[in-house]
C-alpha cells in the first residue's frame, strides 16, 4: 500500500519493508524470512508507542470534555466513534494474522523463538483469499470480508472527519480525508512486474510466502493506528489554537487519590489548563495562605500542594493565582475544589444478596467492599469463595454448620486491612408450591383442568435456583388420582368434570427436586365455583 502522505516514522517502517520484499524476490533465504519477522516485531514495538500516544490524546479530550462540554462535545463524540472503529478493524486483523511456531535458541537453552524460517509456503494466506489465479482468480468469503473490513474502515474514518464542523476546510482533515481514500483504494488496478493490470488485493497479498504477509499485516495496524493519532492530534490542536489564551485557562485540582483517612495530609497539584515550563504566576493562594510562586512551581509548571486534610467531612480548597500578561495587565484565574476526608475502616461491609443466611450446596452471592478501597485490591479467602469481579462472590458450602470469611485490603495509605466474619451454614428451606400460581382459593373447572402445579423458594430467602415437580397427588372430593409431571392426569380431568361445584381440589405429597429433592406433604387446596 502506497502513494499516500506519510509521516516519518510510517516512511520509514514501509521502506525497511520494501527492502525485504526485494531482497525476497531475489534469494529466498531463510536469513530473509526471520528478517521478515524481526521487522514486524519491531513495528509491533513501535505500534505500542503508539498507542500511549493514543490514550494521551483520547484523554485529553475527556478532560477537556468533563470541563466544557459544549466546546468539546463534537471532538468527544468523534473520539469515541473513532476508537471503537479502529478497535474493531484491529480485532480482525489481529484474527487474519497467523501465529508463528517456536524453536529452542541455540544461544539460550530452554527459551523459546519464533521460527519465522519455516513460514516460507504462499499456501495459508493464498487458501484463505483466494482460488485459482490470473484471470481466473475469484476470492473466497474471507477474501471478501478482508476487503469489506478494509472499506468499513476507510467510510468510517473519512464519515468521522467529516461530522467534525471543520472537516472539509481544515487542510490537516482534508490531508488525512485524501491519505484514507489514496491508502485504502483497493478498487484501483496496480500494474505488475509484467506491465498488466492487477486486482490490487492479488497484487499485494497473492503469491507471498506466510511470513511476508504477516509483516504486512503488521503495517496495515501501524497505518491504521497512524490515522487515529493524526486525527486525534489534529483535534485536540485545533481546539487548543482556540482556546490558546490565557484569559480562557482555567486552574485544575489534582489529589494523588478521592478520599482521604482522618489525620493524613492532602497531597496533590493543580494544573493550568496548558502546563508550561515558561508560565510563571506572580501570586498563589490557597486556603488563606501564600504560597510562593517558586518554590511551590514543579518541573512540569504544575503548583504542588502538600497540607493536612483536616477532620472527616468534605473539604474545600479555594483560591486564586494571578500572572501578568502583556503590557503588565493581572490576570486572576480563581480555585475552587473539593475533597473528602472519612474514618479509616474497622470493619468490611459485607451484604448477602437477598438474605442474611448461607445455603448448603448452593452459590450463595455476598458483596464484600472495604469503605475507601476499590474492589481490586480487596482480598476474600474462605471454603468455597469465588470471585466474579467488581466485589461480587459466591460462596457454595457443601458441609458443616458455620463458614469463616477472611478479608483483606491494601489501604490508600499504605497499611493492611484485615478482617473476619462468620457465618452459619443452613440446610437450603422447602419451596413453597402453587397451582396456577397460586397457593389457594377458588377456580372454574376449565382453569383447574388446564392448570399446572409449580414450586418455587420464598422470595424472603433470595434464592434464585428453580424448582422442577415431579409428581404429586390429586384429590378431588373424596376420591385421589396419581399425577407425573405438573397437570393432572387424564382420569384426574375425567373425574373434575363430574365434579359439582363446592368440592375440594387439594394437592398432596409433590416430589421436587431444586437446591435439594424432596416431597412435601401438603399442597394448595382450591374450591371450584
Amino acid at each position: 500500500m502506497a502513494g499516500a502522505k506519510e509521516s516519518p516514522r510510517q516512511k520509514m517502517i514501509n521502506l525497511m519493508y520494501l527492502v525485504f520484499i526485494a531482497m525476497l524476490a531475489l534469494n529466498m533465504s531463510k536469513e530473509v524470512l526471520s528478517k521478515f519477522g524481526y521487522i514486524s516485531e519491531q513495528i509491533t514495538e513501535n505500534n505500542s508507542s503508539l498507542l500511549e500516544r493514543i490514550t494521551t490524546f483520547e484523554n485529553t479530550i475527556q478532560i477537556n470534555y468533563d470541563k466544557e462540554e459544549a466546546v468539546w462535545e463534537e471532538k468527544n463524540i468523534a473520539k469515541d466513534k473513532l476508537n471503537t472503529l479502529t478497535n474493531n478493524f484491529l480485532a480482525y486483523i489481529s484474527k487474519t494474522k497467523t501465529t508463528p511456531p517456536q524453536k529452542e535458541s541455540k544461544a539460550e537453552e530452554g527459551k523459546m523463538l519464533p521460527d519465522y524460517e519455516v513460514m516460507d509456503k504462499p499456501e495459508h494466506f493464498d487458501n484463505l483469499f483466494f482460488i485459482g489465479n490470473g484471470v481466473d482468480m475469484k476470492l473466497t468469503n474471507e477474501g471478501k470480508e478482508f476487503l469489506n473490513q478494509i472499506k468499513i474502515f476507510k467510510t468510517g474514518f473519512i464519515s468521522i472527519v467529516d461530522s467534525l464542523n471543520v472537516g472539509r476546510s481544515n487542510p490537516n482533515y482534508v490531508n488525512l480525508i485524501e491519505d484514507a481514500t489514496e491508502l485504502f483504494d483497493t478498487d484501483t488496478k496496480v500494474i505488475n512486474e509484467k506491465g498488466e493490470p492487477q486486482s490490487w488485493f492479488a497484487y499485494n497479498y497473492q503469491g507471498y510466502p506466510e511470513v511476508s504477509i504477516n509483516t504486512d499485516l503488521t503495517v496495515l495496524e501501524a497505518n491504521v493506528l497512524g490515522f487515529q493519532a493524526e486525527l486525534l492530534s489534529a483535534m485536540i490542536g485545533g481546539q487548543y489554537k482556540i482556546n490558546a489564551t490565557l484569559a480562557n485557562f482555567d486552574a485544575y485540582v489534582v489529589s494523588e487519590r478521592a478520599a482521604y483517612y482522618a489525620g493524613q495530609k492532602f497531597e496533590g497539584k493543580i494544573i493550568l489548563g496548558k502546563k508550561s515550563k515558561n508560565l510563571k504566576p506572580t501570586s498563589i493562594k490557597i486556603n488563606n495562605n501564600e504560597l510562593d510562586p517558586i518554590t511551590s512551581m514543579n518541573g512540569d509548571g504544575a503548583i504542588v500542594l502538600d497540607f493536612p486534610v483536616g477532620s472527616v467531612g468534605t473539604k474545600d480548597i479555594t483560591g486564586s493565582i494571578t500572572f501578568v500578561e502583556g503590557s503588565d495587565e493581572p490576570i486572576t484565574i480563581p480555585v475552587l475544589a473539593s475533597y473528602d476526608v472519612i474514618n479509616k475502616p474497622k470493619e468490611a461491609s459485607i451484604e448477602v444478596v437477598g438474605r442474611n443466611t448461607l445455603f448448603r450446596n448452593y452459590d450463595n452471592q455476598l458483596k464484600i467492599s472495604v469503605p475507601g478501597v476499590p474492589a481490586n485490591l480487596v482480598k476474600v479467602s474462605g471454603s468455597g469463595v469465588s470471585s466474579k469481579g467488581k466485589g461480587l462472590y459466591t460462596i457454595k458450602p457443601n458441609k458443616g454448620s458455620e463458614l469463616v470469611l477472611k478479608i483483606t485490603a491494601k489501604l490508600p495509605d499504605g497499611t493492611t486491612f484485615k478482617d473476619t466474619e462468620s457465618f452459619a451454614i443452613r440446610k437450603p428451606p422447602v419451596p413453597d408450591i402453587l397451582f396456577n400460581g397460586k397457593q389457594g382459593g377458588s377456580m372454574s373447572k376449565g382453569s383447574i383442568k388446564n392448570g399446572a402445579i409449580s414450586a418455587v423458594y420464598p422470595p424472603a430467602y433470595g434464592i434464585n435456583k428453580g424448582v422442577k415437580v415431579r409428581s404429586f397427588k390429586v384429590k378431588i372430593g373424596p376420591k385421589s388420582f396419581k399425577c407425573t409431571g405438573v397437570r393432572l392426569s387424564s382420569k384426574a380431568k375425567s373425574f373434575l368434570n363430574k365434579a359439582p361445584k363446592g368440592f375440594d381440589v387439594s394437592f398432596k405429597e409433590i416430589n421436587f427436586a431444586g437446591i435439594t429433592a424432596g416431597q412435601k406433604q401438603s399442597g394448595p387446596s382450591i374450591t371450584i365455583n
